[in-house]
């Protein structure tokens, strides 16, 4: 059974509020990671709240942003003691000094233990180390966004394999820790208070199976490229409304009108 957490799984309730997909989306908040927040860590859609910047840009509904240069982020228990785990993220790159770790894996809720950990540099390099073995494997990527996914496995066969931006993984089987324990709970964000601000969105976890890419380009969330998903681009540009799915066609950070005329060349294509 998959176990999946998506920011966007518990929004609060307001009769004032607008539905999205028969669920209210004015307030967008963390408390589906069971574990709780820990430092300065801001739950935002789109717009942002307020007036702050857009955090959500692959989900279209609710994304985390960490503090810049402060220890901060979300943690979820609900692995309970699992042998393996498979997890897919966005994060925006926006450290200017040291690396960041920016997710790990514990055999306690506590936070002790680490089974593993994945490391973010500011060139986009991105490692994935095993905490028992100290083995590791490492991609990179060039854009700002980046979407990462591990997967992670313990005992007499266990591996660890990572993809960055839709590459072919690297991975190593067979790597011998049969000594860690079961995996407990997970943390994302800025774990190590590295200098920066980081944005995080569209989180998956699984127990087995691969999560994969979003659909690049794909603004309206639907599953398909047309020019709705432009028109939606050029609304978002004009400030007459947010794409709800995967907008930032380059990964560049922002929503511009290059963004829509790749999304007209795919149409073209």
């Amino acid at each position: 059974m998959s176990m999946n957490r998506f920011f966007s799984a518990k929004l609060a309730l307001s009769a004032a509020c607008l539905l999205f997909a028969s669920q209210a989306a004015l307030a967008c908040t963390t408390d589906n990671w069971t574990g709780g927040t820990s430092g300065g860590v801001l739950a935002s859609g789109p717009a942002g709240p307020d007036g702050n910047p857009q955090i959500a840009r692959y989900s279209g509904v609710c994304a985390m942003q960490t503090a810049e240069d402060t220890a901060g982020w979300v943690q979820d228990n609900s692995p309970g003691g699992i042998d393996r785990i498979v997890a897919r993220f966005y994060v925006l790159n926006n450290l200017t000094g040291s690396s960041a770790q920016i997710y790990r894996g514990f055999s306690t809720e506590s936070g002790s233990g680490s089974l593993f950990t994945v490391r973010l540099a500011a060139d986009g390099g991105v490692r994935l180390i095993d905490n028992t073995t100290q083995q590791e494997v490492s991609q990179s990527g060039s854009t700002k966004w980046l979407s990462v996914e591990i997967d992670w496995s313990r005992g007499p066969n266990g591996s660890i394999s990572l993809s960055v931006n839709g590459q072919d993984p690297e991975e190593l089987i067979n790597i011998g820790n049969s000594a860690a324990a079961p995996l407990q709970a997970v943390r994302l964000g800025n774990l190590n208070g590295a200098a920066g601000i980081l944005n995080f969105d569209a989180y998956e976890s699984r127990r087995s199976t691969a999560v994969g890419r979003l659909l690049a380009c794909d603004a309206q969330g639907d599953g398909a490229i047309n020019v709705l998903d432009a028109l939606a681009v050029i609304n978002e540009i004009n400030d007459a409304g947010f794409g709800t799915g995967q907008p930032d066609c380059d990964d560049n950070g922002s929503v511009n009108v290059l963004d829509a005329l790749e999304i007209i060349t795919i149409i073209n294509s």
